[in-house]
C-alpha cells in the first residue's frame, strides 16, 4: 500500500451509500488482518468481525462519535485479548485495516464507546476477547465542498475547496520536541538530518484522527530515538486516548517503512524529563 498517499487523502467519512459490501472485500479485508497488517504487539491476539447494517439498531446505544451512531452497509469490529498494551494494538492494527479498506475504494470512521460488554451484549458475541475498537465502514457518500480562503496578504489570496469533516491538526512544530520536552531549537536542522524520513513521518503521525482531533500526545527526538508522549487531557477517554497513541504510531511507522527498515515501536517507561501530566509511552530507534 502507499502509506503516505492513504494517509494524505484520509477523510474521517460520516456518510455512506446504502449498497452492500461484496463478499469478496469483506474476505480481502479479514485476510489482510489475519495474515498482513501492521501490529505493534504481535503476541496479542486478536479477532476481526466484518457485520452488516442490521445491526445498527443494536448498537445504536452502545456506541458511537459523540453523536448518534453513523449508518453504514459494515461494521468493523475488533476484539483482542486483554493484556498490557492491548488498546495501543488495537488503535495501531484497525487503523491499518481502515487504511486498507481505502486502499480498496472504501470509506471508513472510527466509532467511540466506552464498554465491551455493552457491545458483545448487543452483537451477541460468544468470545473471551473484550471489544477494543470498532469502525464504520462501506462506499462512502461524496461529501460537500466548502470554500476555504488562505489569506497570505490582501493581493494574495489562496483559494482551495476543503472537505466538509475538514480539521485542523497539529503543525510539525507543536507535536515535536528536539532532545528536551518543549524545546524547538534546531528542529529544522534534526529532522533534516534524516532528510525525508523523519519529515514524511512526522507530517503523517500529525495528521493522525483521534477522539474530537484533540491529539493529546507528542514526540521527543532524543539522539536517535523517537519518543510518543501522551499529554494528559481531561475530555478524552482513557479507552480512545489508547486508541488514539496506536494510530498515531502506526502513521509514523508505516511511512518510514517506506524509506528505511520496519521502525519496530516499543512500550517504556523510560525516566524522562518531563512535565506533570506528560508520560512516554512507546519509543523506536531511526
Amino acid at each position: 500500500m502507499d502509506y503516505p498517499l492513504l494517509i494524505e487523502e484520509r477523510v474521517s467519512n460520516k456518510t455512506f451509500q446504502e449498497k452492500a459490501i461484496p463478499g469478496d472485500i469483506i474476505e480481502t479485508i479479514k485476510a489482510y488482518h489475519d495474515n498482513s497488517c501492521l501490529r505493534l504487539i504481535p503476541d496479542i491476539k486478536t479477532e476481526l468481525i466484518i457485520t452488516g447494517s442490521d445491526v445498527k439498531e443494536a448498537l445504536e446505544k452502545a456506541a458511537g462519535y459523540n453523536a448518534p451512531l453513523v449508518g453504514c452497509p459494515s461494521y468493523m469490529v475488533l476484539t483482542s485479548e486483554d493484556k498490557q498494551g492491548a488498546e495501543l494494538n488495537a488503535g495501531y492494527i484497525m487503523e491499518d485495516l481502515m487504511l486498507k479498506a481505502r486502499d480498496l475504494g472504501y470509506g471508513s470512521c472510527w466509532l467511540t464507546f466506552t464498554d465491551s460488554s455493552k457491545i458483545k451484549e448487543a452483537l451477541a458475541l460468544k468470545t473471551d476477547k473484550k471489544v477494543v475498537a470498532v469502525a464504520a465502514f462501506g462506499l462512502a457518500e461524496r461529501a460537500r465542498k466548502w470554500l476555504h480562503l488562505n489569506i497570505i496578504t490582501m493581493s494574495n489570496i489562496e483559494i482551495s475547496a476543503k472537505h466538509h469533516y475538514f480539521a485542523p491538526k497539529k503543525s510539525i512544530d507543536e507535536l515535536i520536541s528536539i532532545e528536551k520536552y518543549g524545546n524547538k531549537e534546531g528542529l529544522d536542522e534534526k529532522i533534516g538530518f534524516y532528510e525525508d524520513i523523519l519529515w514524511e513521518s512526522f507530517i503523517a503521525a500529525s495528521k493522525s484522527p483521534s477522539y474530537l482531533n484533540l491529539q493529546p500526545y507528542s514526540f521527543l527526538l532524543k539522539g536517535s530515538t523517537v519518543y510518543l508522549l501522551s499529554e494528559k487531557e481531561a475530555l478524552t477517554p482513557d479507552i480512545d486516548r489508547d486508541l488514539n497513541l496506536g494510530i498515531a504510531m502506526l502513521h509514523f511507522a508505516a511511512v518510514a517503512k517506506q524509506y528505511i527498515h520496519n521502525i519496530e515501536w516499543k512500550l517504556t517507561k523510560d525516566a524522562l524529563d518531563l512535565p506533570a501530566g506528560v508520560t512516554p509511552v512507546a519509543s523506536c530507534q531511526i
